[in-house]
């Protein structure tokens, strides 16, 4: 019969049996005196125990397999132990690493702020980036020291690897730095070509209002007509050279925050398009306005912006009526991704009952000369809401759209806060 054991198989499987049982015994016993910590796992309907040596045994399978460096150092500095990580990272063999001391593998300029880590380490939590050095190459680490004191006389230590940390943010400021220069180019350009193309456009201008004036009897109707188009494309380039102007001086413009009431701004604006407001029969509704930290003038320029385009943006069956709400909570209480959640915002709401857009061209009419409509529709130049999106960022805020077309159209502007109401 198969698998039968001699003899002398049995009598040794009896030995060895014995010896796994009289072991087993001796842990129950330490485990039932105190000298063991243990406890039970219990798996499909069977119990097994669970000891603290064998925690230890999966802890150390862990720290040797490890995605970072795990060393142990002494007081000064030898490496008493290290996992498979560290030997890897500098390309040694364990035997070249552990019994060496771990200001060897260090770089010459980074030795003075790791024994101040290590000093500190001795007795309290380290952490700090250094350079290690190994055959003329230099490895980035950050390195976390931690005690082990009085339990071990050395000093735990994790190292994580840098090098692709670095070479992303290298990479990052190399990218920030030419899209710096670019857009400073691109600035200066507008600025030295707006200003370029006012002169010749004013002599234009004035021109052809001589010319309209001067000739009108002579001219038949067609030519008229002409005239008063031109006229009007020239008056159209002037506004779209202000508003790019506008906009190129945005960042270069001196950004002195003051603590200003959003109700003075609110009345100032009110002021400036009073005879709008009053020829469209508009209601304006500002109610809970905050005091915040702003640009002043700046910010004038985004409600002139907002209202107006409310104004303009009339739905034909009813007289526009504008609300401008403002609140101050964390930002965790808007539920917006770009909003750190514990640092308080004041959201400030423009809405509007005008004709609205389609949901799809929310971020779209942030762009710059991206209009909705035609110019024979309503007039503009499609720099508006970029300058007013550009504001907003300048104080560290964000500003989102949102409209139904035919149902009016709401704008969230969501700046710092630093003084409530």
């Amino acid at each position: 019969m198969k698998n039968e054991l001699t003899t002398k198989e049995a009598a040794s499987k009896i030995i060895e049996l014995q010896s796994r049982l009289d072991e087993y015994e001796q842990l129950i016993e330490a485990i039932k005196g105190g000298e063991v910590d243990a406890f039970a796992l219990k798996t499909n309907n069977k119990s097994a125990i669970f000891s603290i040596q064998t925690v230890d045994y999966a802890y150390r399978i862990l720290v040797e397999n490890f995605g970072e460096g795990a060393l142990n150092l002494s007081e000064e500095g030898l490496i008493l132990y290290s996992n498979n990580y560290f030997p890897e990272l500098l390309n040694l063999t364990y035997e070249d690493v552990v019994g060496n001391s771990f200001f060897q593998f260090i770089h010459p300029e980074s030795k003075e702020t790791f024994n101040k880590l290590l000093v500190k380490g001795l007795t309290a939590k380290a952490k700090g980036e250094i350079n290690l050095w190994i055959a003329n190459k230099t490895i980035p680490v950050y390195v976390s020291l931690t005690s082990l004191f009085p339990e071990i006389p050395a000093v735990g230590m994790i190292i994580t690897d840098l090098t692709e940390k670095k070479k992303q943010e290298e990479i990052l400021q190399m990218k920030n730095a030419d899209l710096e220069t670019k857009n400073s180019e691109l600035q200066a350009f507008a600025y030295i070509a707006s200003h370029d193309l006012q002169g010749p456009l004013r002599k234009i201008q004035i021109l052809i209002s001589h010319f309209i004036v001067k000739e009108s009897n002579n001219l038949s109707e067609n030519g008229r007509d002409s005239l008063n188009r031109v006229q009007a494309s020239a008056q159209r380039m002037q506004a779209l050279i202000q508003d790019i102007l506008a906009y190129s001086n945005t960042n270069e413009v001196e950004q002195k925050f003051e603590n200003t009431d959003l109700n003075l701004i609110i009345d100032g604006v009110k002021d400036d398009l009073k005879e709008e407001l009053h020829d469209k029969h508009a209601t304006l509704e500002a109610t809970e306005l905050h005091t915040v930290n702003i640009i002043p003038f700046q910010f004038r320029q985004i409600m002139q912006n907002l209202i107006g385009n409310a104004l303009k943006f009339v739905h034909p069956a009813q007289p526009p009526h504008i609300t401008i709400k403002s609140e101050i909570a964390d930002g965790i209480v808007f539920n917006h991704v770009k909003l750190s959640p514990q640092q308080k915002y004041c959201h400030i709401s423009v809405s509007d009952n005008g004709i609205g857009f389609e949901p799809e061209y929310n971020e779209k009419i942030f762009e710059v000369f991206y209009r909705l409509h035609t110019h024979a529709a309503y007039k503009g130049t499609g720099i508006g809401l970029a300058i007013v999106k550009k504001i907003v960022e300048n104080h560290g805020g964000i500003i989102t759209a949102n409209s139904t077309l035919n149902k009016g159209a709401t704008f969230d502007i969501y700046i710092p806060a630093t003084l409530q109401k």
